[in-house]
């Protein structure tokens, strides 16, 4: 009954090989009367890659984990041995034939039957990449005519190792990898380069049937396999028979690669910047240094998210601003400081000459893809927008000094009448004295006669996003009452510019793009914007050390060679803040409640805030 069953099986796959055959010789009878196409006539295929993050010493700390993970490599950068691997098992007369191979078909036909299985397949290396690239995986004639028709094109466009080059960086590897370096980084934790000759086989065992030789789930089919390579391999003479026997007797223990996914409080801002460029609304991000393929993909795509995430997933290399360990310290500040009064929170480090973002805290114990409450929550300020809207502008246009005099006894316009947090009058005192110890009537009264339009004109050259209408002609914004209120990272870039002499940048993560060759596709250029002159800078200085050194915020006072900053508090206590500086740093931070009405339980001798800022400076050493 067997040999009946077997008899069946021979004369039917005959068949179905001699109809083929058939149908292969009237393709390519049919190809010889197609007139030469030029290379634009056969649409250029962009394989998808994924985009790697890099921290300041330009190591990965964040490859993000949706989508196929691929990464191309270049001819020149594949292994010989992957080549053969493919080559002997694939497709042996790769270098002779033009696209399609009929006696191969028959030579797999008949190895196929003696082994009563599917030991070699009938498809062209050419093929199987027409079929990866520009059809579907159905298994009917029109299928494979078609197959056939784009396989002589290809070889017309494209030189055998271009083909070869491209079939191995698009071949499935399962688990959503695709292509030998993802494969091998994926199963093995290294370079495809890095492997052993036994390694190699392994894992060039995969794309001839990626569920059956699944090296997670079908380990032994896939040793078995690698075995078979191996016999091939010495067979052909691609490696010696001390090679073979090596290989042979080498335990194959799967390393599986966990992507890097590091920081994500830190990945979460720069994914969002990274949008920002792609879209166009940030920087200058050259798409004509694209290959020809990638551009004309982006042209047929219409809106800009999809063209934004189009180019993310084509192999880039951001480089970023981060600094490792002051971002691990200003996590473990932010989770240590918000614990007591079970709270959330948010901190910000910038570098002050160099413009650049350094960490990012973005809430208590952080998980990726929440709310990231250092750049996505808007609060109101406090008096940490005194020292912006009041102090700065008033010194600015009046020509004040430290020891101007303002009123700081109980003040009423109308219903309005704002008090001082001790409830208390002072009379005169220096505006040095106001601000230190953050007395509301003071600043009031300066606001006053100041006018909130000239205020206003030097506190939109910040950029905050979410100031109102309402917010522009209120008085009560001098103490920070505003509509909707701002970002902590807002607060921090707007701080900096006392640490650059007056002057804002809008500080940024990112600070250069390139794709996976090093060609340069972005380059951060931070724009300068004069604030406030040099000497009002100084004088603000100078009063931002007060506050630290014998106002609100003495208790973290630190001899540093500068240290200055302003506190902030909201109406029921929900919010409180601190915005410092050193001699390099700008550091800001916030506590408060995900409801905003809810208030900070007053359980500490000094706000959380200041011990924040404090732990981050002395653990991240940002003297």
């Amino acid at each position: 009954m067997k040999k009946i069953i077997g008899f069946i099986i021979i004369i039917i796959s005959f068949l179905v090989f001699y109809f083929t055959s058939q149908q292969a010789m009237m393709a390519y009878e049919t190809s010889k009367h197609i007139p030469k196409k030029k290379v634009e006539e056969l649409p250029v295929v962009s394989l998808s890659q994924n985009s790697v993050f890099y921290d300041r010493n330009n190591n990965p700390f964040y490859i993000p984990a949706s989508g196929d993970n691929r990464i191309n490599l270049k001819s020149g950068d594949i292994p010989q041995l992957v080549k053969d691997i493919f080559i002997s098992t694939e497709d042996r007369y790769f270098y002779s034939h033009k696209g399609i191979d009929l006696f191969g078909v028959a030579r797999a036909f008949m190895v196929n039957v003696s082994n009563s299985g599917i030991e070699q397949g009938a498809s062209t290396i050419t093929q199987q990449l027409a079929r990866n690239l520009y059809l579907t995986q159905a298994r009917t004639v029109e299928r494979k005519i078609k197959e056939i028709q784009i396989s002589l094109q290809l070889e017309r466009q494209y030189s055998k190792d271009e083909i070869l080059e491209m079939y191995i960086n698009t071949i499935y590897f399962a688990n959503r990898n695709y292509g030998i370096e993802a494969a091998s980084k994926a199963y093995f934790s290294k370079s495809v380069k890095d492997l052993s000759i036994a390694q190699t086989a392994f894992v060039c065992t995969i794309p001839n049937n990626p569920t059956l030789y699944d090296p997670l789930k079908n380990f032994n089919n896939a040793k078995k396999r690698q075995e078979r390579i191996l016999g091939i391999l010495r067979d052909q003479g691609k490696i010696t028979e001390q090679q073979y026997t090596a290989a042979m007797k080498e335990k194959i223990t799967l390393k599986k690669d966990s992507k890097t996914q590091e920081y994500p409080d830190y990945y979460s801002y720069v994914d969002s910047e990274l949008k920002s460029i792609l879209a166009g609304k940030k920087g200058k991000f050259n798409t004509s240094k694209l290959s020809a393929a990638q551009q004309t993909e982006l042209k047929k795509l219409k809106t800009v998210p999809e063209r934004a995430l189009y180019l993310q997933n084509q192999g880039l290399k951001v480089y970023t601003s981060l600094n490792p360990s002051v971002q691990q310290a200003t996590v473990n500040a932010v989770n240590r400081g918000t614990l007591s009064t079970n709270t959330q929170g948010a901190a910000v480090v910038v570098r002050n000459d160099t413009h650049e973002i350094i960490a990012i805290s973005g809430g208590r114990n952080y998980e990726p893809h929440n709310l990231n409450r250092a750049f996505q929550s808007y609060r109101q300020p406090g008096s940490t927008i005194k020292p912006l809207l009041v102090y700065a502008p008033y010194i600015e246009t009046f020509g004040a000094t430290p020891d101007t005099k303002v009123n700081a006894d109980n003040y009423c316009k109308g219903t309005y009448c704002p008090k001082n947090d001790s409830k208390k009058e002072y009379g005169d005192v220096t505006i040095r004295t106001a601000m230190q110890n953050s007395y509301n009537t003071a600043a009031v009264r300066l606001y006053e006669q100041l006018t909130p339009r000239i205020g206003y004109s030097y506190l939109d050259k910040f950029g905050f996003r979410t100031i109102t209408n309402e917010d522009r002609v209120e008085l009560g914004r001098a103490l920070g009452g505003f509509n909707v209120g701002m970002s902590p990272l807002e607060m921090t870039d707007a701080y900096s510019t006392f640490g650059n002499n007056g002057v804002f940048y809008e500080n940024t993560a990112i600070k250069k793009i390139t794709l996976r060759d090093g060609t340069v596709l972005y380059d951060n250029e931070p724009k300068a914007i004069r604030v406030y002159n040099p000497s009002t800078n100084e004088t603000m200085r100078s009063m931002l050390n007060s506050v630290v050194k014998d106002g609100t915020a003495k208790h973290i006072y630190m001899p540093l060679n500068y240290i200055g900053g302003k506190t902030g508090t909201t109406n029921d206590n929900t919010n409180l803040w601190f915005m410092g500086l050193t001699s390099n740093y700008t550091i800001g931070t916030w506590i408060g409640n995900d409801k905003q009405r809810i208030p900070i339980p007053k359980n500490y001798s000094y706000p959380p805030t200041q011990r924040i800022w404090q732990n981050i400076v002395v653990s991240g050493h940002l003297y």
